[in-house]
């Protein structure tokens, strides 16, 4: 069996940022906690609740020490609250998140109705539309979504910045026609970009794609369902005792990609594993 690994693998830069954050603060001394998952990686989680950071779902849970805010970014009303309570707070937002906030809080100050194209329920979204405090905000996730909205005069459209590049594009035609004034901003980060690029490159050499990733992570599972639109067969799974060996004993060349929370040496061991099966 030929296994083939992508040209770019493991942490974007925002995961990077958000693990040394907190790897530097757990030198000092005080109890740390994330408000949420730090990533969406389970495996990376449970190692850093091996080293004593816990994962909180509610400030009220934390009495005393750091609160660390995801690489997702969160609510800004919490991070208030936070302070308030007496918390040290370090924020581990990733930087193309803070951008998405900063982009939607302009663009409602500016009297303009904002669109984000993403999922409703993912963290980023969530914190990304706490931040609007003027003005209406829709959530859409598809063109028949689009579709669906009301006539907007002025229009502002940002992006989830692990959203599907291509649906992304294909719900933009839609809201050209919705509005008199449409202002987008493709804030897709460039790193998901080019994973997905990789990924439909790999996807079309090979007879069935492995795509590497905590199941609730929004970057990974898009490029589940992208390896699955262009046909090939595809496995999401989070790490290699996932893997089912009879599914693969009759494939000769397989392709491994993984999300950006997935570890480079998870791809690897997904490999190894692959290569020993008779």
């Amino acid at each position: 069996m030929q296994v083939i690994l992508p040209p770019r693998m493991g942490f974007c830069f925002g995961v990077k940022r958000a693990l040394k954050l907190i790897a530097d603060e757990a030198k000092k001394v005080g109890e740390i906690y994330t408000l949420g998952d730090l990533i969406h990686n389970p495996q990376v989680v449970e190692e850093l609740k091996k080293e004593g950071i816990k994962s909180v779902a509610d400030l009220s849970q934390v009495k005393k020490g750091t609160i660390v805010i995801r690489a997702h970014g969160i609510d800004p009303s919490l991070k208030e609250k936070a302070v308030k309570k007496g918390l040290k707070v370090l924020d581990a937002t990733c930087p193309y998140v803070l951008r998405v906030q900063k982009i939607a809080k302009l663009m409602s100050q500016e009297s303009y109705e904002v669109i984000v194209v993403g999922v409703v329920s993912h963290p980023e979204v969530i914190g990304v539309t706490a931040g609007i405090n003027k003005g209406k905000v829709y959530v859409i996730g598809s063109p028949e979504e689009a579709k669906k909205l009301p006539f907007i005069k002025k229009m502002g459209v940002i992006v989830q910045t692990t959203e599907n590049l291509d649906n992304f594009r294909n719900i933009v035609k839609d809201l050209v026609e919705k509005s008199e004034e449409c202002r987008v901003f493709n804030t897709i980060c460039e790193v998901i970009k080019q994973r997905q690029k990789d990924a439909k490159n790999l996807a079309k050499k090979v007879e069935a794609m492995i795509v590497v990733g905590g199941h609730n992570s929004s970057n990974t599972y898009q490029l589940f369902k992208l390896c699955q639109n262009i046909g090939v067969k595809t496995y999401f799974i989070e790490k290699e005792g996932n893997l089912v060996e009879k599914e693969y004993k009759n494939l000769n060349k397989v392709g491994i990609i993984g999300g950006t929370s997935t570890p480079k040496e998870t791809l690897e061991r997904v490999k190894k594993k692959l290569l020993s099966i008779d």
